[in-house]
């Protein structure tokens, strides 16, 4: 199974996440690898948030909302246990989800243990 990971890969989070999956090949957007993609994850972290105004991944994840909505996730991890975002930005962000959602898209509120254990529970 391939899947595009739509996320901020310096963050170790991301890293713990795709490290080590073996049922799963991953592939970052910017890494332009030509594979048919079975998956697109959009994963946004609050300091994504914290560090600009709109995420560049946020229009693209609404785009395959509408283009590909059984091949998408989104995944906002609210709860790291740290505020890092104002209240406007998470109804914003909660806002964004729900449209999606409303589209077909799977939305996780919690960053999946790894994506090997994402996709056997998920049933993909």
């Amino acid at each position: 199974m391939n899947i595009e990971v739509y996320a901020n890969k310096q963050n170790a989070m991301i890293k713990n996440l795709v490290k080590g999956t073996q049922e799963v090949r991953c592939v970052f957007f910017d890494e332009n690898a030509e594979l048919e993609v079975d998956f697109y994850l959009f994963i946004l972290l609050q300091e994504d948030l914290a560090a600009r105004h709109i995420p560049t991944t946020l229009p693209k994840l609404v785009d395959y909302s509408n283009k590909h909505p059984e091949k998408t996730l989104f995944c906002f991890a609210q709860d790291q246990g740290v505020e890092l975002i104002s209240d406007h930005q998470l109804k914003s962000i909660n806002a964004v989800g729900k449209l999606v959602e409303d589209n077909g898209v799977r939305w996780l509120t919690e960053l999946p243990i790894s994506l090997d254990a994402l996709f056997k529970r998920g049933g993909y």
